[in-house]
């Protein structure tokens, strides 16, 4: 979102009516978006019309003070503090109250994560970060995501005056003041390009980078900014009308036809962009009355505070209501954005903007005022944040002999030993869950202390090993993606007791098939040459059993695993293939995180829809004569999946188990291998 900045043309006064008027449709857009996406499916380019708008306004501001003399960086940098981060830290404060009111538990710490980056404007980069994370990219949306755009155009404030100030240092006079305008033009041109340039190789090739990053998005601001240094475009009338409306119907058309399956920004973004840009060069002209028209400017005026209000509204509405908003409920919400946006401008914005003593305040006693209030957002935060880390740790640290100890019932003994059916009937109540759900995301245990994150980057293979270091001790390789990893915590508890030698070989995304995708091939093929060197007495495989693929596409990936696995098994080593777990729908994680207290039947996931018989492990594991084991029992009883068994929450996610209750799954798990290995005949290493 951008604040209120005079025209430039001006050196005060009230904004364009015109701009006030595309802010409104931008403001709108983003709003309508959020809370009814199917209605309007590219709302979200209306960031981008915002950004414009603002390259535009600070540009500006900014040559202007600059040919005047009077630009300081304190001065500007305390104005854009006085007017942007009132509010801003008002709604986070109201977030923070918000969350710790209705989130759930297990979605407590994405929300106050969020705050604490937005607080800081750096927000943006972190939910960067968190896309490209394997254990985060899947978490929902947190209360203060729409903050990227905010933290984005704090990051252009800092970053804009600096270079223009670079950019026409030495120049002086009117001919200096020429001499910076083209300046000024031909370095905002190449960051345009080289900016669009970086926003298409990174939405192409990181999608998160691509869209939050301030570096694929400051080619936005770029456009706007030519578009203030360059003389008012002048058109005969008719044609003024013509490429006006051309304009307008662009952004709406892009509001009413983008969606979620557009690469965004990207290429993409050029026709929302460069037909806000031409908007803001024609001005509204013969249409002055009608974008002057009270109710839009009204809304323009108070866009920045409605942007900032209407997200934690649309994200904390489900949980208050223990269900998705209908129709009237969400009515409420836009009514609701609105009123407390007027209330905001009416009581934060305008007095601290407008009240002589704020403008009159020295910056540096400005900026201080600014830090001290960001320090309490970020504080009233992190403080609930930790104390619910600290919390979770410690019980998950309590529980520890519990989880190892199949008489106590915990987990998947739960369903695996006779004696402890009673318990599928009892109540467990939130505060009682191991993990504790405000730690459940971060219950993974060691499962990725050598995980490779990136198998495509090429190198050598990463690995650890754990379990007996005698050398007669059967040497295992345990390979697969996140959910071979998930399986650590339960082999690391009886690798040992069993005389196994286990070698981790765990990545995200290169499995082990043949053919390999081309980013694979280097890192499958040493796999290859690892598994059939004869090292080993068996490699264990699993892998996601993804929910996108279709019968053919399983009965393909079954090929692919059965054509590898053959290449070790003909050098005699054998394969034995573990099942995947079940898929968990968000539904059902959803029931978790709002139910006060749970049995094995609530939230269940009926044995239908877990897709356990569609697992391409099970389909090549019979077409190679592979040892197969089946941990469904352990995870479902004959009509459904549980969701909490002993106590123990078994999905850290929608598919990945929790380190909790993958401890419980230590002894079936190692046993069934056993049995498996026993049936399996010796591998030449074994035999040697």
């Amino acid at each position: 979102m951008t604040a209120s900045t005079p025209h430039p043309a001006r050196a005060a006064g009230p904004a364009r009516a015109d701009i006030q008027a595309l802010r409104t449709l931008a403001v709108l857009g983003v709003v309508l978006f959020h809370i009814w996406p199917r209605a309007l499916p590219g709302g979200y380019v209306g960031v981008d019309v915002f950004f414009v708008i603002s390259g535009y306004l600070i540009t500006g501001q900014l040559v202007r003070a600059r040919e005047r003399g009077t630009l300081r960086l304190a001065a500007f940098w305390a104005a854009r503090a006085r007017r942007l981060l009132p509010a801003s830290l008002l709604v986070l404060l109201a977030s923070v109250a918000l969350v710790l009111l209705w989130t759930p538990a297990p979605l407590r710490e994405n929300d106050l994560r969020s705050i604490v980056g937005s607080a800081l404007y750096v927000v943006n980069w972190q939910l960067a970060a968190d896309g490209v994370d394997y254990l985060a990219h899947d978490a929902a949306p947190p209360i203060a995501q729409h903050y990227w755009s905010l933290s984005v155009e704090e990051q252009f404030y800092v970053l804009w005056p600096l270079l223009l100030l670079a950019a026409t240092a030495g120049a002086a006079g009117a001919a200096g003041a020429r001499s910076s305008r083209r300046r000024l033009v031909i370095g905002a041109a190449v960051i345009a390009v080289a900016g669009f340039g970086a926003s298409v190789w990174l939405t192409s090739t990181s999608y998160p980078f691509g869209y939050f990053s301030t570096v694929s998005r400051l080619w936005e601001f770029a456009l706007g900014a030519i578009v203030a240094l360059l003389p008012r475009l002048v058109l005969p009338r008719a044609a003024h009308l013509a490429a006006w409306l051309a304009a307008l119907t662009l952004v709406v058309a892009t509001l009413l036809v983008y969606d979620d399956a557009t690469p965004f920004p990207g290429p993409a973004a050029i026709l929302p962009t460069a037909a806000a840009a031409a908007l803001i060069a024609l001005g509204a002209g013969p249409l002055e009355r009608i974008v002057a028209w009270r109710p839009l400017q009204w809304l323009g005026d108070r866009s920045y505070s409605i942007y900032l209000w209407h997200w934690p509204l649309v994200v904390i509405a489900p949980h208050a209501l223990g269900r998705p908003p209908e129709l009237p409920e969400n009515l409420v919400l836009l009514v609701a954005t609105i009123v407390l946006a007027a209330l905001t401008k009416r009581f934060v914005e305008d007095p601290v903007r407008f009240a002589p003593r704020a403008r009159s305040s020295r910056p540096s006693s400005v900026l201080v005022l600014t830090a001290a209030a960001m320090a309490v957002v970020v504080a009233g935060a992190a403080v609930p944040m930790w104390r619910q880390a600290a919390v979770a740790a410690e019980r998950t640290a309590t529980a520890a002999e519990s989880l190892r100890d199949p008489d106590q019932c915990r987990g998947a003994a739960a369903l695996l030993d006779d004696g402890c059916a009673g318990v599928l009937d009892d109540p467990v109540a939130q505060s009682d869950l191991i993990p504790a759900p405000a730690g459940l995301r971060d219950d993974i245990g060691d499962a990725f202390a050598c995980y490779d994150f990136d198998p495509t980057a090429g190198g050598d293979l990463v690995t650890c090993a754990f379990g007996s270091d005698d050398p007669g001790a059967l040497r295992i390789a345990l390979h697969g993606d996140s959910h071979a990893a998930m399986l650590i915590p339960a082999l690391r508890e009886t690798a040992a007791e069993h005389g196994w030698h286990v070698d981790v070989f765990v990545g995200r995304g290169c499995v082990w098939q043949e053919p390999a995708p081309a980013e694979c091939a280097d890192h499958v093929e040493k796999l290859d040459a690892e598994f059939a060197s004869g090292a080993y007495d068996a490699v264990l495989v699993t892998a996601v059993n993804a929910a996108e693929r279709d019968a053919d596409a399983r009965a393909a990936a079954a090929a692919r695993y059965a054509d590898a696995w053959r290449r070790a098994q003909d050098a005699g080593t054998p394969v034995v293939a573990v099942a995947d777990n079940p898929r968990v729908p968000a539904a059902a994680q959803d029931c978790v995180a709002a139910a006060r207290e749970l049995t094995a039947g609530t939230c269940a996931i009926p044995r239908a829809d877990a897709a356990l018989a569609d697992d391409p492990l099970r389909i090549a594991a019979a077409a190679v004569d592979a040892p197969l084991v089946d941990l469904s029992d352990a995870y479902c009883t004959d009509a459904a999946c549980p969701m909490m068994l002993g106590g123990v929450l078994v999905y850290r996610d929608l598919h990945h188990l929790t380190a909790s209750f993958s401890t419980t799954l230590g002894h079936p798990l190692a046993e069934r291998i056993a049995t498996a290995l026993a049936e399996t005949p010796p591998s030449p290493r074994s035999t040697s």
